[in-house]
């Protein structure tokens, strides 16, 4: 619900102020209270615009984060069936929480560019109304990055990115040749140890040459 409906909400309240049809799905009825239709309405789109901020956000938000210093780790999935239910905590505590304030980071940068189009009717002048929406994107854009960071880090516990395998992996290829070679070696050394009389034979025939002189 927080990584997309809230996020989509808020989108959809910044497109009701150039959408008069949209302005009907979030007006109430006569009696004060929320119609039927209306409620549906504005819950399908709110979802279906929160889907669609998501993808921005990854588009976007989350190729930032990556090339400035947040990593996305090289999990183990085959760790987690063992760790599910710990692995599905992180995502309800961090990724859900990223997700939210990340989607919402667009959406309100796409009311924002509304405003700029001169659609919105309650947004006021400049001055202000602009230093409140660049304040408020710069808190989301921060707790966005924390609570990413926090969540590839949690689950790195749980999930142990094999980092140290890996390393261990690249130097035993680089170290390959260099095992070939000495148990080549050492296989020599075998055969000539367990072949005596043909090492002897081999040093007499070396030595024939001098005898014949």
């Amino acid at each position: 619900m927080i990584a997309y409906l809230l996020p989509g909400f808020i989108g959809l309240v910044g497109i009701s102020t150039v959408s008069p049809a949209i302005s009907a799905w979030l007006a109430t009825s006569s009696d004060g209270q929320p119609t039927v239709g209306g409620f549906l309405y504005v819950t399908i789109a709110s979802l279906a615009l929160g889907m669609f901020a998501s993808g921005l956000r990854w588009l976007v938000i989350d190729t930032v984060h990556h090339k400035s210093g947040i990593r996305a780790p090289n999990w183990d999935f085959a760790q987690l069936q063992s760790n599910l239910a710990a692995y599905d905590l992180l995502v309800e505590f961090h990724y859900r929480h990223y997700q939210f304030y990340a989607n919402s980071f667009v959406v309100i940068a796409l009311n924002y560019f509304v405003r700029l189009a001169g659609g919105c009717q309650i947004c006021g002048g400049p001055g202000w109304v602009d230093a409140g929406f660049l304040f408020v994107e710069v808190v989301l854009f921060a707790t966005s990055r924390d609570t990413l960071r926090k969540y590839y880090a949690r689950v790195s516990h749980i999930l142990a990115a094999s980092a140290k395998s890996r390393k261990e992996k690249h130097h035993g290829k680089r170290r390959q040749p260099s095992q070939r070679y000495k148990e080549s070696e050492d296989s020599e050394i075998q055969r000539e140890t367990s072949n005596p009389d043909k090492a002897g034979a081999t040093g007499s025939s070396s030595e024939q040459p001098d005898g014949e002189e």
